[in-house]
């Protein structure tokens, strides 16, 4: 296992969490939630829903097979840790990484990185190198509805000029992603940014924080 890279924050991850490693492994996202059956079950409609649309990748057994020695290899870990998916991305969050030095074992997964968190910022700020706006707003995490989905996309695609999409959340407004992250964001200047993107979709904002410049 290489060795963490040192990333300067104004917390732990999730104010919790000293380290974070992110494992990519094909269809990763079949490991939301580690119980087989919910797996088998997930990768049957996934199949069946492809033989009748068409548009999306078939799951081979191979890849099936993959998928559930990842799930008993997290089942297995000696220590408690967070576990969050999106895509082929696994993002496990650990205070013991001596839990996960053999995880490259699991076939067709790779490493991308490991980040220790160190906490020399200031607490509930984000800082950037040249902020265009005033404030970051985050979103929890959840599955939204098709009716929650349109309404999210028909409220920031039509105010472009007010929020800049953090890349993930572009993503999901843009593209077909329907699992809401909880590191999505928006910038933005809009001080009531909370109660009136909570209007058009209720109970989705997580937290606003001010943006700040970094020092010179």
């Amino acid at each position: 296992m290489s060795k963490p890279i040192p990333v300067p924050r104004s917390s732990l991850y999730f104010h919790k969490w000293q380290y974070v490693i992110l494992f990519l492994l094909p269809e990763a996202s079949f490991l939301r939630e580690l119980k087989h059956t919910r797996i088998g079950q997930a990768i049957k409609y996934r199949n069946e829903w492809i033989a009748r649309r068409g548009g999306a990748r078939h799951i081979t057994p191979e890849a099936e097979q993959v998928l559930h020695q990842a799930c008993d290899y997290l089942l297995t870990r000696n220590h408690p840790y967070k576990k969050v998916v999106c895509g082929n991305g696994l993002w496990l969050y650990t205070n013991n990484l001596e839990d996960f030095a053999d995880i490259t074992e699991i076939p067709n997964g790779e490493i991308m990185y490991i980040n220790q968190a160190q906490v020399t910022l200031v607490p509930d700020v984000v800082v950037l190198k040249n902020p265009r706006h005033a404030f970051r707003t985050y979103f929890k995490e959840r599955w939204l509805s098709n009716d929650e989905l349109a309404m999210l996309r028909r409220y920031f695609s039509t105010r472009p000029e007010l929020f800049r999409q953090g890349p993930g959340f572009a993503k999901l407004v843009q593209g077909r992603r329907m699992w809401l992250m909880a590191n999505y964001f928006v910038d933005h200047d809009e001080p009531n940014a909370d109660f009136l993107i909570n209007m058009a979709v209720p109970g989705i904002v997580r937290k606003t924080m001010p943006i700040i410049a970094r020092a010179k």
